[in-house]
């Protein structure tokens, strides 16, 4: 009898089994549609009647952008554009404009994309930073040479430790800017002493191609006019074509860490 009620669970349970339609597979989401940036992500919402103005501060090289920016910010208004690169792939003038446009089509406040035809580059729009106090001097657009401090909760630096620290990063024999850890140059490099750390970097993530002698001034003077708060300064000297102005450039910051 016990077996007989198995038989009948069992074909019962088939019978359910075949009658359920099979499962659909999920279909992966296409990176090259827009995707809005959350409510958390947010820092205020781009006016995308800018962005035109931002993308036509990109400078190309016969429509194609530079191999050696692995990434690139441009900003016009209250709408900043942000490309990442990593991979150095060729990415041509129409695949960004075409990718940017889907994005200001878009109900996202801010949001970013994948290139069609060429997944490996990512493009965001976003509105300028927040809270200005901190993201003022990292727009795109910040004024070249003018020095800008903050009063950081994390420490104050001593004065002398970063004018020290600024004049033990080495050089080459051309007297550019190179990294301490093997002399070699590079995108980004660092040094500290004691109380201060000088960071020098690029925005478009080619190399820093600058003569320490070309910047010392400005470098020192924004160090002596932020006295023991941090500070940071930009100034013209990459390898990228957007590197050579106000799209692109080389960044120094002295901080407690």
């Amino acid at each position: 009898m016990a077996l007989i009620q198995f038989l009948v669970i069992a074909l019962l349970g088939l019978q359910v089994l075949a009658a359920s339609p099979p499962k659909k597979p999920v279909k992966p989401m296409d990176p090259t549609v827009p995707q809005c940036y959350t409510e958390h992500e947010l820092m205020g919402e781009v006016q995308k009647a800018d962005c035109p103005a931002a993308l036509a501060k990109i400078i190309y090289e016969k429509d194609t952008l530079s191999k050696l920016e692995t990434r690139l910010a441009v900003v016009s208004g209250d709408c900043v554009i942000r490309l990442n690169n990593t991979k150095q792939v060729v990415v041509t003038k129409k695949q960004i404009e075409d990718t940017v446009t889907e994005l200001t089509k878009s109900s996202c406040k801010s949001g970013h994309a994948k290139v069609k035809g060429n997944a490996e580059v990512s493009i965001s729009i976003t509105a300028r930073g927040k809270p200005r106090a901190w993201f003022t001097p990292y727009d795109p657009d910040f004024p070249l040479g003018k020095p800008f401090c903050f009063r950081a909760a994390q420490g104050q630096v001593v004065k002398e430790d970063c004018l020290e620290a600024f004049n033990q990063l080495p050089v080459d024999e051309q007297g550019q800017l190179v990294s301490p850890a093997d002399k070699k140059i590079g995108h980004t490099f660092n040094l500290k002493v004691k109380s201060c750390r000088v960071i020098v970097y690029t925005t478009d993530g080619s190399n820093v191609s600058v003569k320490k002698q070309d910047i010392s001034a400005v470098v020192t003077g924004m160090i002596n006019n932020c006295n023991s708060q941090w500070g940071t300064v930009n100034v013209k000297g990459t390898e990228g074509p957007n590197g050579q102005g106000p799209n692109g450039h080389v960044t120094i910051v002295t901080r407690s860490y």
